[in-house]
């Protein structure tokens, strides 16, 4: 009887040091954030009147542009003869700075975005 008790506290003591292994306790002394932007660290978030807003990521060469909005991506293709000019099918990327314009004719029409002023 005896060596029952023991088996059962060894088994109990065993499971809880097991457990304990995999549970990672938050570092209260962590300075920094580990916070990832919404849309990944090379897109940048425009913000638009209204408090609409969306992510743009353009390919290396220019030539592609990415526009995440919460619910979908979509990627737009430089127009040839206006280089700050992007479109697929109906939706329109206009980039002008402080004035930048994503016009979907259906539904979406999102003016005077801002990007974040670089560091």
């Amino acid at each position: 009887m005896k060596n029952i008790y023991r088996f059962i506290i060894l088994a109990g003591t065993s499971g809880l040091l097991f457990g304990c292994k995999s549970i990672e306790l938050p570092s209260v002394f962590d300075k920094g954030t580990k916070e990832v932007p919404r849309y990944g660290k090379e897109a940048l978030h425009y913000q638009c009147e209204n408090y609409q807003s969306f992510g743009l990521k353009l390919s290396e060469n220019g030539e592609e542009a990415w526009v995440m909005l919460p619910d979908h991506e979509v990627a737009l293709m430089r127009d040839a003869t206006d280089k700050q000019h992007y479109h697929y099918g109906t939706m329109d990327l206009h980039l002008n700075g402080d004035q930048t314009t994503l016009d979907d004719s259906d539904h979406l029409h999102l003016k005077a975005c801002k990007a974040p002023e670089r560091k």
